[in-house]
């Protein structure tokens, strides 16, 4: 993936622990900033920055709702825009973002704010997981951490439904 923000930005780098885990490490200029531990069962997740614990998990199955929170504060709320898109809209901080898939066939997303176009997260090759996370210097790495999270959400919900499906046609 191309870098989108000019050099003086916060350019993230998401590396999933091995060939089939769902948990990543994330890193900038090669040091580790961030630890993303995946639950097995549901769409929740624990991530560490800094010594400081937060929670990712979703609110409402049937809203589509996802929270970022530390302790009791939630820092960071995801609506799924429709059961049928893949995109968000991100309340944080007063500022309200919108995460969205670039296409249907690709797994590339863009954040943008009031229609414009703040940065991208997606794979730096076309078969592995591993990220670029490029939404400049502007938002808090934990919030960065949980658009990055909500994109794994969905690329784990195809990776199991193409399992399913490929199960289903070999019975």
């Amino acid at each position: 993936m191309a870098r989108f923000i000019g050099p003086e930005a916060l350019v993230l780098l998401a590396t999933p622990h091995g060939v089939f885990s769902w948990d990543f490490t994330v890193s900038r200029d090669g040091v580790a900033i961030a630890e993303i531990d995946m639950a097995w069962f549901r769409e929740r997740a624990d991530i560490k920055i800094g010594g400081q614990t937060f929670s990712l998990h979703r609110q409402s199955a049937i809203k589509g709702s996802f929270a970022l929170q530390s302790g009791d504060n939630i820092l960071a709320q995801a609506q799924k825009i429709s059961a049928f898109s893949r995109a968000f809209r991100i309340d944080t901080a007063g500022r309200k973002l919108t995460l969205k898939a670039t296409s249907a066939w690709r797994r590339q997303f863009e954040v943008s704010e009031n229609e414009t176009l703040i940065g991208r997260i997606g794979p730096t090759g076309w078969a592995g997981r591993t990220s670029v996370i490029d939404l400049g210097n502007n938002l808090p790495v934990p919030v960065q951490v949980f658009l990055f999270w909500l994109v794994v959400v969905l690329w784990r919900r195809a990776d199991d439904a193409a399992a399913t499906a490929a199960a289903t046609a070999s019975s």
